[in-house]
């Protein structure tokens, strides 16, 4: 009788642990922030910038846009770019901007000073499956790539 008990209340502890478990997976697998593009898709956009305009295609460009500009609210100037809003990087997924990006009708086009940090923000919203994303790309110093990549073939890990 004791043995029986015993492993009833061993029985327990584990179906516990299942269960939580399996609470923890479920709230895993419903997250809305999990990443849905695959990313082969997003490296084939960005080696063909596709994902990129200039200021002057965005006044060529006749479809909807809102600017985001990922820069921190003191450097946001509204009369920079029509048609801008003011989201800082680190708050880009907080739930207040989610509503803001998600309300927007047309293209999202990505601005920062800095351009690494409008693509990591494209790289984020693409994963998230927003649709229409580009960047933003200063006019000037426009980096190209002149050389293949090329690794060290100088050291040897033998």
């Amino acid at each position: 009788m004791k043995n029986s008990m015993k492993n009833l209340k061993n029985l327990s502890v584990v179906l516990i642990i299942l269960a939580v478990i399996l609470v923890l997976v479920v709230m895993r697998t419903s997250n809305k922030n999990l990443f849905k593009q695959d990313p082969e898709f997003a490296i084939n956009v960005a080696t063909k910038s596709i994902n990129s305009v200039t200021a002057e295609d965005l006044k060529k460009l006749s479809a909807q846009y809102i600017l985001v500009d990922l820069d921190d609210a003191e450097k946001y100037d509204p009369l920079r770019f029509e048609r801008s809003v003011n989201i800082p990087f680190e708050q880009l997924l907080e739930q207040d901007n989610r509503k803001v990006l998600d309300q927007i009708t047309g293209e999202i086009v990505l601005y920062s000073a800095d351009v690494s940090t409008a693509s990591k923000a494209w790289v984020i919203l693409n994963q998230l499956d927003f649709q229409d994303v580009l960047m933003l790309l200063p006019a000037e110093n426009r980096e190209v790539f002149n050389y293949k990549f090329q690794p060290d073939t100088t050291a040897r890990l033998e």
